[in-house]
């Protein structure tokens, strides 16, 4: 017997005993089965996002578009004009304010236009007369420099009054708003008084706000600005940053969205889905065509009179009853859609 036949008889017992790969095991029903166990059959969805539903969020002032009002002199509140939520135009009058500052600013800006024209006109005549060999060129470049100093001082002075408008009773200035869109927040208080600089109104331009979420980090690569957002109750807007480090405590990372959302109030904790991008070959699916069981995640797909179990990885499962899965399906197969645990109870081959 030649070495190379021996070989072949010693191989021959393990290929004969190797474990065959078991085949798709098929579920057939009869009409009265299936209407008893009420199964109801549909297509698969190509799936274009994985959302991270209910991540928690919080509504905030929007980092473009809006504006921060402040009162450039400390003072008393006299007057509010405008109040949260409202809706007001570029230049209109917010509150009025009663200030030492305002009192003596009319004053101070009438002097400084006396001067500086007297100033500037004895520079002129000091011009002339140099230009004549009348006086000393000292003389004229001392009365320039006393005009460019009166001309500073001046705009200074015209500068304070364009960020303090007299109001109407002497003594007082108003806050205008400086764009037009809807007041977010109101901190002055009627009668209450108010620090130099201190912050008096915040507006913003139409409706957008800004929403912080906390993403887990497992998520965290698959985070790019752009991606869409929703708010529950309503509300879409697109992500806008994304924090680059991670919360030790929670493990999730800070990320923004810029969301157009009227109804959302500022401080307000709301729940959000974030969009993800799906990857290549994943479906949607009713959230009930989905079975789960002793470890393994599983489909029934219509497949030669009757239904097979296909394996499947549920990437998400969202609140409003979809899930988003991968597996050896395609978009557009037709599976269980309803009634799949009961199906998926039943024995081999049917009853």
């Amino acid at each position: 017997m030649s070495r190379r036949l021996l070989s072949l008889l010693i191989l021959l017992p393990a290929l004969a005993w190797r474990p065959v790969a078991a085949a798709e095991t098929l579920k057939t029903l009869t009409p009265t089965q299936k209407q008893a166990l009420d199964i109801r059959t549909g297509q698969a969805q190509r799936a274009e996002h994985v959302p991270l539903d209910g991540l928690p969020a919080r509504v905030s002032v929007p980092l473009t578009g809006s504006a921060v009002v402040t009162a450039p002199y400390e003072g008393v509140v006299v007057e509010l004009l405008a109040r949260e939520g409202q809706t007001v135009k570029q230049g209109q009058p917010l509150a009025r304010i009663r200030s030492r500052e305002a009192m003596t600013l009319g004053a101070d800006l009438a002097a400084a236009q006396g001067e500086f024209r007297v100033a500037s006109a004895q520079a002129a005549r000091d011009r002339q007369l140099l230009a004549e060999g009348i006086i000393p060129a000292a003389r004229a470049q001392a009365d320039e420099a006393r005009s460019a100093a009166a001309a500073a001082r001046l705009r200074e002075l015209q500068a304070a009054r364009a960020m303090a408008p007299a109001g109407a009773a002497p003594g007082t200035y108003e806050l205008h708003a400086p764009i037009a869109g809807r007041v977010l927040e109101r901190a002055l208080q009627l009668g209450e008084p108010v620090a130099m600089f201190a912050k008096a109104y915040v507006l913003a331009a139409g409706s957008q706000v800004m929403l912080e979420m906390q993403v887990p980090a497992r998520d965290a690569g698959t985070l790019r600005a752009g991606l869409p957002v929703r708010v529950a109750g309503g509300g879409e807007g697109q992500v806008s940053e994304i924090g680059g480090a991670v919360d030790p405590s929670s493990q999730t990372v800070r990320v923004r969205a810029d969301v157009d959302g009227g109804h959302l109030l500022v401080g307000q904790q709301v729940r959000a889905s974030l969009l993800l991008p799906a990857p290549a070959g994943a479906v949607r699916v009713p959230s009930e065509a989905v079975v789960e069981r002793e470890g393994q995640t599983r489909v029934y797909v219509a497949r030669g009179g009757g239904f097979v179990a296909v394996p499947v990885q549920r990437l998400a499962q969202t609140t409003t009853g979809e899930s988003v899965i991968t597996g050896p399906i395609a978009a557009g197969s037709e599976l269980v859609v309803r009634g799949a645990a009961r199906l998926d109870a039943m024995p081999a081959g049917g009853q």
